[in-house]
């Protein structure tokens, strides 16, 4: 467990301190790209991470040093390849399974893989979240100099992986319990938080859903996501000291307006105590980067 004593009396040093937070990780992310590009140079570059982990954020910078090296970057996103789902916010049908290898459409992208490395054009799906459908395609055709970054939960998999062929990996998350100022909690309950907030803010999810989504992803992330970090060799922390301050202020109606009847009712209840239990200090959203990894969650 990594702890944390807030003391960011005024706005400015409540300021300061997010400006070195965000520094700090800038830093480590660039030493972890750095890393991950080392020679050779890969033409493949796998981008795991569970689920609200910062994976975005890590892919852009990733373009902007592949490009720095006389490369383009082409991101691919495993969550396009996903098969399309109906009735999303039903938490009366079985659990959907984003987060599963079973979500994945993997005879098309092994054929789209298989294309890709015989330098053949590709028709790339482009997949919505709110629609939970494949919404159109577009085509991309190899260059010479062209380096891939897939990323997604899913790039840890063995399934997943095996299509690869040759490439690097580069895994981020939370990665510790935290306690701030006293008040703790478990790494896992930071995604958790960080995902009912974007879940609401841009997926179309209400916060009850979340919750009803969650034990399968905690399942799925214990069977298929953790015990194969190992094969990557770069790893990398996006836990931000200031961040459960600040995500108090959106998750905390989130968490009120889950149903009084509601099964999860009790665990929403329990993640605002210890969020309330947190000291008031003057952070707010303006404080926050625009490129900060924050900012996948909170917009």
């Amino acid at each position: 467990m990594k702890f944390y004593n807030l003391q960011s009396h005024t706005p400015d040093e409540a300021e300061r301190f997010v400006h070195s937070c965000e520094a700090d990780f800038r830093a480590r992310l660039d030493a972890a790209v750095n890393a991950v590009l080392s020679a050779p140079e890969p033409s493949v570059i796998a981008l795991a991470g569970p689920t609200c982990s910062g994976k975005t954020t890590t892919a852009n910078r990733l373009i902007e040093q592949i490009g720095a090296l006389g490369h383009r970057a082409v991101v691919l996103s495993i969550d396009d390849f996903f098969y399309d789902r109906k009735d999303r916010n039903r938490v009366d049908l079985e659990v959907p399974d984003y987060d599963s290898v079973a979500a994945i459409d993997l005879d098309y992208f092994s054929v789209f893989l298989d294309r890709l490395r015989k330098r053949q054009c590709v028709l790339v799906p482009k997949y919505d979240f709110t629609a939970t459908r494949r919404v159109g395609y577009h085509e991309y055709c190899p260059a010479p100099m062209d380096i891939y970054v897939i990323e997604g939960i899913q790039a840890v998999y063995p399934e997943v992986t095996a299509l690869f062929g040759d490439y690097r990996g580069m895994f981020i998350s939370v990665m510790d319990d935290v306690n701030v100022n006293g008040v703790a909690f478990g790494r896992h309950e930071v995604r958790l938080l960080r995902r009912i907030v974007r879940d609401y803010n841009f997926r179309g999810a209400t916060p009850e859903f979340s919750f009803h989504l969650w034990q399968g992803v905690r399942k799925n992330e214990e069977a298929n996501i953790f015990p194969n970090v190992g094969s990557y060799g770069v790893l990398l922390d996006s836990f931000q000291p200031y961040e459960l301050c600040v995500i108090r202020n959106h998750v905390l109606p989130l968490l009120g307006s889950v149903p009084a009847d509601s099964i999860y009712r009790r665990e929403a209840e329990e993640l605002a105590a210890k969020l309330a239990g947190l000291p008031e200090l003057p952070f707010d959203d303006r404080m926050i980067p625009q490129n900060s990894v924050f900012r996948e969650f909170i917009g």
